[in-house]
């Protein structure tokens, strides 16, 4: 993140009501922040499965019209729900995963921004969803918008911001970010310690380790709580009415694939307000 705050959000669309929310957000961030909006639509493009030759031409032009239609319907999208933002638009010929992490190499993207759909019961339990892979692999940050959000008045202002920390380098840099935001939205921001039963730590132990560059930011107050993590991030969450949660996830290697750990995944998947997830 630059010293000064994001600056280029790149804002995955499907053209579904949840990735209108996630271009909601980033609009709202990226005037906060000044920052070049990109809405991103990826698709193949693929031509029928069956075709015969004397028919070639005529697939190529309306794979043609197909790719400029996209492109006009992403730029109508973007003008209804990126606020008064002016978002450029990019259409990648390929998977959306594949598509989305290489508008990010190509436009020097610092965020993505996007709608998760939501899910319950067991297929809450699964990995693979476009946005959970988004999140293994992105080289940026990555902000994930759930459906629920709809129901907030208020949306997309940020009020009030959460950030649970450890001992970490990567939690710190979540609370630079998370700092910044509020500093740009004007909002609170908690910073939450959850420790296991039993283990040591105090708040005074919290407040030594909040740089005091975060405070000067904003307005600020640390909280520790006892617990297994992931619940009482969410829990502190919903109760404190949040409007974002800002969060450091370190990246482990699995054979050939990058994970991060489950306290992030079910933070990301169960928070009832936007969650900013820094990898590390």
């Amino acid at each position: 993140m630059h010293p000064e705050g994001f600056r280029h959000i790149l804002s995955p669309v499907d053209f579904s009501d949840t990735s209108a929310l996630g271009l909601r957000l980033a609009g709202a961030l990226a005037r906060c922040s000044n920052a070049k909006l990109t809405a991103v639509y990826a698709d193949q493009f693929l031509p029928p499965p069956y075709f015969t030759q004397n028919r070639l031409e005529e697939v190529q032009r309306q794979l043609q019209d197909a790719e400029r239609q996209a492109e006009q319907r992403l730029r109508e999208f973007a003008a209804e729900h990126a606020g008064d933002v002016s978002a450029g638009v990019k259409v990648v010929k390929a998977l959306p995963v594949e598509g989305i992490l290489a508008a990010v190499q190509e436009t020097g993207a610092d965020l993505i921004a996007m709608g998760t759909h939501g899910r319950s019961g067991f297929n809450r339990l699964m990995l693979g969803s476009v946005t959970e892979r988004i999140l293994r692999a992105s080289p940026v940050p990555v902000l994930t918008v759930h459906p629920r959000v709809a129901a907030v008045e208020h949306f997309p202002q940020l009020r009030r911001i959460l950030c649970p920390v450890n001992n970490t380098e990567v939690s710190r840099r979540a609370l630079e970010v998370a700092a910044r935001m509020a500093q740009c939205f004007q909002a609170h921001l908690t910073v939450l310690h959850v420790k296991e039963e039993g283990a040591e730590g105090t708040i005074a132990d919290l407040c030594s380790w909040v740089p005091d560059e975060a405070r000067a930011m904003c307005s600020l107050r640390e909280e520790t709580r006892e617990g297994e993590a992931a619940h009482e991030i969410i829990h502190h969450a919903g109760t404190a009415d949040c409007d974002l949660l800002v969060m450091g996830a370190r990246r482990r290697r699995f054979f050939d694939s990058s994970v991060i750990g489950t306290t992030s995944v079910r933070v990301v998947r169960n928070a009832p307000c936007p969650v900013l997830t820094v990898t590390g």
